[in-house]
This record gives C-alpha cells, sequence and structure tokens, in this order.
C-alpha cells in the first residue's frame, strides 16, 4: 500500500476533507504503465485536426460525441409525468430505516428501489445520497442492502452506517426469471431501437427523479456507486445524467473489448462495427468535469483500465479538472476488498463535501 493511500484511510472522518492531491494517489503511481495501442481515436483532436486547447472547442467536440453515443444507446421514450410512488415493505433497523419502494419507469414498466435512511438525521436535515447499482446474480438485489449475497459488496448498508441516505434500484435486467436474454428480446420487442444499456441509463435518471422528492436528500449532492453490472449503468448515468455529481466504477471492464458490452442486454451486436472507432474513453470524457474514479481488481478490470482514464484525463485537463479522475488497482479480483472499499467511499466523501459519522 502506497504511503499517501496509507494516510488517506487513517480517519474516516479528519483525512476525507483535509486529503486534496488525489492526483498523488489515483493517478501518479499508473503513470509508469505502459499505454497500449488499442486504436483509440484522440479526443484532443478535432475533426480537422486540429488540437482542442480550449473549452469552447471540447463543447463542440463533447456535442459531437454525445450525439454519436444516444445514437448507439437508441431513442429513450418520453418520461413519465408522474412518479406514481408506492412503499412496498418498510423496516426498523438498528442503523437505519429500510423502505422497499417502486416507482414508474416508463410505460407500465416500473423500478423497484431499496431506499436506506440513516436513523440519527435531526428534523429537517438533508444528507447527501447515493445510488447503488447492483452486479448481476439472482440475489443482488437484495445484496447491497445486506439481505442476501457478499456482505463486502453491501454498499448501501455500509454507506448509510456512513451517514448517507442510499437508493439501490433494481435492473431491468433481474425482473425476468428465464433468463437476462429473455429481458433484452422483451425490451427490444416493447421498443424497437432501443438498448438494453439505454434503459438502464433511463432508470439510472429516474432513480434521480425519486430522490428529488425524499426530503431527507440534498438533491445538489447525490452520486453513485456500482461494481460490474453496476459499474456499467455508473459509466453511463455519469455520462448522460447530469444530476449525478459522483461516481465510482468497480470492475466492469471499461473497455468495449475487455468486458460483455455487445451482449443483448447492454449495446447488443451491431455495436462490434463501431468499435475502435466508438470506445468508452469518450464516454468517460462526457463525464467531465465531474469526478469519476475507476476501480480494477484484475478480473474484469486491470491496468490496461489505466488506458481509458488517461487518455480522459486529457479533457479533465482542458476543463482544470485533473484532480477528478482517477484510477486504482487494488489486484484482489472481482470484489471489492475492504482498502479499497473505504478508498472508494472517501472519494465519494470529497467530492460530495460529507464528513461521515
Amino acid at each position: 500500500m502506497s504511503l499517501w493511500l496509507a494516510c488517506l484511510l487513517i480517519s474516516p472522518s479528519a483525512m476525507s476533507q483535509a486529503v486534496t492531491d488525489w492526483p498523488a494517489i489515483v493517478q501518479q503511481p499508473y503513470e509508469s504503465l505502459p499505454r497500449a495501442a488499442i486504436g483509440f481515436k484522440p479526443l484532443s483532436q478535432a475533426a480537422d485536426g486540429r488540437q482542442i486547447v480550449s473549452r469552447e472547442e471540447w463543447a463542440r467536440k463533447r456535442d459531437e460525441l454525445s450525439r454519436a453515443w444516444l445514437d448507439r444507446l437508441g431513442r429513450a421514450p418520453d418520461k413519465p409525468d408522474k412518479l406514481d410512488v408506492t412503499v412496498e415493505a418498510t423496516e426498523t433497523r438498528p442503523d437505519c430505516a429500510l423502505r422497499l419502494v417502486s416507482f414508474a419507469s416508463e410505460g407500465h414498466d416500473r423500478i423497484r428501489a431499496y431506499l436506506l435512511i440513516p436513523k440519527d438525521l435531526k428534523a429537517g436535515e438533508r444528507r447527501p445520497a447515493v445510488v447503488v447499482f447492483h452486479q448481476t446474480t439472482p440475489e443482488t438485489f437484495r445484496e447491497s442492502v445486506g439481505l442476501a449475497g457478499k456482505p463486502e459488496l453491501a454498499f448501501a448498508l455500509h454507506l448509510v452506517r456512513r451517514g448517507y441516505v442510499t437508493l439501490s434500484p433494481e435492473c431491468y435486467i433481474m425482473k425476468d426469471k428465464e433468463s437476462r436474454d429473455h429481458s433484452a428480446a422483451e425490451l427490444a420487442r416493447r421498443r424497437p431501437g432501443w438498448t438494453g444499456l439505454g434503459k438502464m441509463t433511463f432508470d439510472a435518471s429516474r432513480s434521480i427523479d425519486y430522490l428529488e422528492t425524499v426530503p431527507e436528500v440534498d438533491k445538489s449532492r447525490i452520486g453513485c456507486i456500482g461494481h460490474s453490472l453496476g459499474a456499467k449503468e455508473v459509466l453511463y448515468a455519469m455520462a448522460f445524467e447530469p444530476r449525478y455529481r459522483a461516481g465510482v466504477f468497480s470492475e466492469g471492464g471499461i473497455g468495449l473489448r475487455m468486458s460483455n458490452w455487445t451482449d443483448p442486454w447492454y449495446l447488443t451486436t451491431d455495436m462490434k462495427k463501431h468499435i475502435p472507432a466508438m470506445e468508452n474513453h469518450q464516454v468517460l470524457a462526457l463525464v467531465a468535469p465531474r469526478p469519476i474514479l475507476v476501480m480494477a481488481g484484475n478480473s474484469a478490470d486491470n491496468d490496461a483500465s489505466w488506458n481509458f482514464v488517461a487518455e480522459s484525463r486529457a479533457v479533465y485537463e482542458i476543463l482544470s479538472a485533473r484532480d477528478c479522475i482517477g484510477f486504482h488497482n487494488h489486484k484482489s479480483g472481482h470484489t471489492l476488498p475492504p482498502d479499497a472499499r473505504e478508498l472508494a467511499f472517501k472519494w465519494l466523501d470529497h467530492w460530495l463535501e460529507f464528513v461521515p459519522r
């Protein structure tokens, strides 16, 4: 463990606001890694070949990239006028209140989600909130709140104990008990041309719509974190929903050729013909200047993922936000071990301006 990371993990409260040299922690340790030749189209190059050096030039490039990627995601439907919230279950725990809620997504589809609210809130107090996107196993909808699965991945439970409000929405692919392929096929039948990842991104936006109605939430301080499938949702939620202020991407396989992005429930096989002219360093750059941290474990993500962060950092530098992008490889496999999880939470603490209890 580096000296900087060891110092960062010393004190849950004092260090979160005191340590501000993020490049020393999540950039400098990786600067010497070899940069692979994987066919990136340079982000800092305009269509006419000139180097992009100004915010105005990047804004034009950003608009081009955003339109291209929204075309790949497919046309989203209009949002319903109402959320039509239903509380399906409640539970009082020693350190938080748990509610299983559902609210309108699009058409007749609804999103189920676990809302956790800390018990120590004062009357009228508003806290920052974190949307927790789950991984892909039969029990992961319940895993994030500690009702099943791996305790180390119960991010919502860890975060509510830290003092955050959390929302853990269910991904659309988990609703069909037959298979993810069946879920994707049903979506394609119902919404021709709209990809599964487009649906996930839409639902991530609806999750913020819901959180903005929760009295205990400071709607100006909403972040997100996700593992595996959930990491993919984080990347696209951050890119296309500006109300997410900070995010952590854990072991999602950030490169389109590093993971299963072309499966039917994500971008579909049609995406293959667009790679590498289109790659996720472009989507990562669409997040700028908001903070995002890519976490690797030498499984879905590894040191090669640094290529995406390093390439996107050029855009963060144009926007005077170099500190706001980072990478960490904990090398512990497809999980998020305690030290790395604490680093991820410190990232959220810092950028959401929150001192944990």
